[in-house]
């Protein structure tokens, strides 16, 4: 690779720094992961190291994190016994099935919160008339989480069947 074409891609690895940054997301997934996307080939471990100068230790553990997300996976490069890896050319597929993923999961700990916390206050026996409107507060509350829940995953799956429309029509 040219050193004009490395350089240029150092820009677009750079802002895919921040955004990750800004996002929360592991920043080195994202850079193997465009670095396998603007490849015009598979690449090895080795080669990603080189590219990126970060650790095997480090490339090995997110790339196989990016192969459990479907974001690359490994090839087969005759002559060669080094595993090579080329990323998933369908970016909205790649970065929807991400998103849904995530936010999946935070609707899940939402979830097993609020359930976790009914099942608390159920088991709770007032001392008094002041616990006993401590736990009517508690519990209506709780019925405030429990309808935002519901919301958001109502919006999620809107979210999400609109994602896959979006994406057959592309």
């Amino acid at each position: 690779m040219t050193e004009k074409l490395e350089s240029a891609q150092d820009v677009f690895l750079g802002k895919i720094n921040r955004i990750c940054n800004k996002f929360g997301l592991n920043n080195v997934m994202a850079q193997l992961y465009a670095v396998l996307y603007l490849s015009n080939k598979p690449l090895s471990l080795t080669d990603m190291v080189e590219r990126l100068k970060i650790s095997k230790g480090s490339v090995s553990v997110n790339i196989r994190a990016l192969e459990r997300y479907n974001a690359v996976r490994r090839v087969w490069i005759k002559g060669s016994r080094r595993d090579y890896y080329e990323a998933e050319q369908d970016i909205y597929k790649v970065i929807f099935d991400r998103i849904k993923s995530m936010a999946g999961s935070r609707l899940s700990e939402f979830e097993d919160m609020i359930n976790s916390s009914c099942r608390a206050v159920d088991t709770v026996v007032p001392a008094d008339s002041e616990d006993e409107e401590s736990i009517k507060v508690f519990k209506r509350r709780l019925d405030t989480l429990k309808n935002l829940h519901h919301k958001a995953q109502s919006l999620f799956e809107l979210f999400d069947a609109s994602a896959l429309t979006m994406l057959k029509k592309e």
